[in-house]
């Protein structure tokens, strides 16, 4: 992998620690001083604005990375798309907030989701430049603007919440948090792109587009419908303790396995342009990967109690069980997910979302069976079984159409998992 790439794995870790550092802070602090049920009701707010939010960039945002080919007016042609979908998406979310409301059987959405439909309005130009500066390499930039939004954020919505302010700092604080962050991206990207739009350009680059929009519509699905079954089947409260478990259980994913990510998609996507075979770089980044995350998850799981009990306090008791087994599926979730993205930057986009159709089939059925019959602690079980079988499905895929066979992953793994 070329010099620069790797110069940035530096540069994403540090922008994802501190920004999740920052942004993890900032959650335990407003649990201290908001409602599990505020939690719950802005996790299904935000489902909501993720479900329509697919349709933001069409895509769009992978294609740029990947296609190396791309020049001047048909990545002025991806930003047009990209600013108009989302400007048009935030609109549907607005307007559908009645609709949402009933579905979910929360009034309360009625209220805020018009307001929370911004993030997708921000969240275009964010997405369309942090692709930009991705496949630029330019990861030192994105460092900067990340943690701006990560401090936007705790600057806006612990203030509100001391005031008294409720579910209200947790809408006004992302929104606040994606705005800082579309500006940092479209101030500091070095080349300014200007809007065009070439019909020509534009068929052949949704064609590329496809399989990473019904990916990554799939993707969503497939990482949200536990939130959609949990508030649905057991309420909002319910949905609290669960969806705050979960997002400490994001915490190795988030702080490790995608920031290499962010450096290892566009880099094997340019070794793969140039006619180099990327396998032994993905098995050293799969290494190390694991190396880093999988201790984190079991510490997660087996300091569940006393991290709940000290940080949180006795009002959060009833995660503790969900954090025990969300820390393993965190360990399983960040190799999981190294996978994927080698295959996603050798151009199987389609297959990735073929896999991930077939995955939410299974998935569905067994937590909505999981809910009504034990609960979070069953979801969290099925969420955990569902990430192993995917983990090994997708290890298959690698030999198979990567050439990445199953002994030299084994090896790659080995050393953490007779631990």
């Amino acid at each position: 992998m070329e010099e620069q790439a790797i110069r940035g794995v530096s540069w994403t870790f540090t922008s994802f620690a501190l920004g999740k550092l920052i942004v993890t802070l900032t959650t335990l602090t407003l649990a201290r001083l908001l409602e599990p049920r505020d939690f719950g009701l802005i996790a299904l707010g935000m489902l909501v604005v993720g479900v329509l939010g697919l349709l933001r960039d069409l895509g769009l945002a992978g294609t740029l990375v990947v296609r190396q080919d791309l020049e001047g007016r048909q990545v002025g042609t991806i930003l047009t798309l990209i600013v108009t979908m989302s400007a048009l998406t935030a609109a549907a979310v607005a307007a559908a907030s009645p609709f949402a409301a009933s579905v979910m059987d929360e009034p309360r959405l009625r209220t805020f989701l018009p307001v929370l439909s911004l993030v997708i309005l921000f969240g275009g130009l964010s997405g369309f430049y942090d692709a930009f500066l991705q496949r630029r390499l330019e990861f030192r930039r994105r460092f900067v603007a990340t943690i701006s939004g990560s401090i936007a954020y705790a600057l806006v919505s612990i203030p509100l919440a001391l005031a008294g302010a409720g579910i209200w700092s947790l809408v006004v604080g992302l929104v606040a948090s994606m705005a800082v962050l579309s500006l940092g991206l479209l101030v500091l990207t070095p080349e300014r792109v200007r809007p065009a739009f070439d019909r020509v350009a534009a068929r052949d680059i949704l064609g590329t587009s496809r399989g990473f929009l019904f990916q990554g519509g799939l993707a969503f699905l497939h990482q949200n419908v536990d939130y959609f079954v949990v508030g649905r089947a057991l309420g909002a409260a319910p949905l609290g303790y669960y969806s705050l478990a979960y997002r400490l259980g994001e915490l190795p994913y988030m702080g490790i396995a995608e920031p290499v990510a962010k450096v290892t998609f566009p880099g094997f996507a340019r070794m793969r342009h140039r006619g180099e075979d990327p396998r032994s770089a993905f098995l050293s980044t799969m290494r190390l990967v694991a190396l880093l995350t999988v201790p984190l998850g079991v510490l997660l799981s087996s300091t569940a109690e006393p991290l709940v009990a000290t940080i949180l306090g006795s009002e959060w008791r009833p995660m503790v069980p969900l954090l025990q087994i969300l820390g393993i599926w965190a360990s399983v979730r960040a190799v999981q997910v190294t996978i994927a993205w080698l295959l996603n930057s050798i151009g199987l986009a389609g297959l990735m979302a073929g896999f991930s159709g077939v995955a939410l089939a299974l998935l569905v059925p067994g937590l909505v069976i999981g809910a009504h019959l034990g609960g979070t602690e069953a979801v969290a079980w099925v969420m955990l079984a569902d990430m192993t079988l995917s983990l090994v499905l997708l290890a298959i895929a690698a030999q198979r159409r990567a050439g990445v066979t199953l002994r030299d992953q084994w090896a790659a793994l080995r050393a953490v998992a007779l631990v």
